[in-house]
């Protein structure tokens, strides 16, 4: 008994999360921490370069979008430095432009991957993968030249649907914003509930995502309020929560939530097809 506790801290693995998004960073370390994970973790480059040092992680999962010091220059530092040269480094990103993918891997990164097509449950499913050898996340992409006169970026046709999206965790909702703008759709944010109900009385939307848990209003009376309005009542709702439990679940939809949805289950293209689901009802 003794030896094999032994050998299974032994075999423990060591995850260095560098991402300044707390609240995404946190979900990150409790999911990583339920599959038997040690994980560490920083909220800016020049921290976690020093963990990296100290610690000698297994693994590291770098944000390219840090306070003073870009995950470029953090992957470059690592690379450069005797003690982190050899750690196995993912960009973990929600840059997914084909020149900012290839940077990541001609800097000296191990693989690429795309924050917003991931759950955490997903991302904990790739990190095993990573550490029994496969290869996971996106690839080095070939850059065709951009015609004479245009930057080369990629246009996305507005599909006339707009949406009201009522969160006020930033990580959250970069995410779903990114992803959501990516396919068409015009975005408003809405950082309490409150303040969502009154621009979705002032201005017609086609769907409302909200939280459940939110300041100045929780989403349960929110969900009401807008169902009683002769402006919104037919507008249809989308729930985004951390709870799972079937009371709460039965609660939203009988105050007229068209869909309940677990965000550590819930990908932004997911949400994207729940989304064309609801405007079809």
């Amino acid at each position: 008994m003794v030896i094999d506790y032994l050998l299974n801290l032994m075999s423990t693995k060591k995850i260095l999360i560098i991402e300044d998004e707390e609240a995404l960073s946190e979900i990150y370390k409790m999911k990583f921490e339920q599959e038997g994970y040690e994980v560490l973790s920083a909220n800016d480059g020049t921290e976690g370069i020093n963990l990296a040092k100290k610690k000698k992680p297994d693994l590291i999962l770098l944000d390219l979008v840090l306070p003073g010091m870009s995950g470029y220059k953090v992957l470059e530092e690592l690379r450069a430095a005797e003690e982190t040269k050899n750690i196995k480094v993912y960009i973990l990103s929600n840059l997914g432009q084909n020149g900012e993918i290839n940077k990541g891997f001609e800097d000296g990164a191990d693989g690429y991957m795309i924050k917003a097509n991931l759950t955490p449950s997903q991302l904990a499913e790739n990190v095993e993968k990573i550490f029994d050898g496969q290869s996971v996340g996106v690839k080095r992409r070939t850059v065709a030249p951009a015609p004479e006169g245009e930057a080369g970026e990629e246009t996305v046709e507005d599909n006339g649907i707009a949406i009201l999206l009522i969160e006020d965790e930033e990580a959250i909702i970069e995410m779903y914003k990114l992803r959501l703008k990516k396919g068409g759709f015009r975005v408003e944010i809405a950082k309490n509930g409150a303040w969502g109900i009154k621009r979705a009385k002032q201005k017609k939307f086609d769907v409302i995502i909200m939280d459940m848990m939110m300041p100045a209003m929780n989403g349960y009376k929110a969900i009401k309020e807008l169902k009683i309005d002769e402006k919104t009542k037919d507008v249809p709702i989308i729930v985004l929560s951390n709870s799972a439990q079937d009371k709460d679940v039965e609660r939203a939809k009988e105050f007229g939530a068209a869909s309940y949805l677990l965000k550590s289950g819930i990908t932004p293209a997911r949400l994207v097809k729940e989304i064309e689901k609801a405007l079809k009802k």
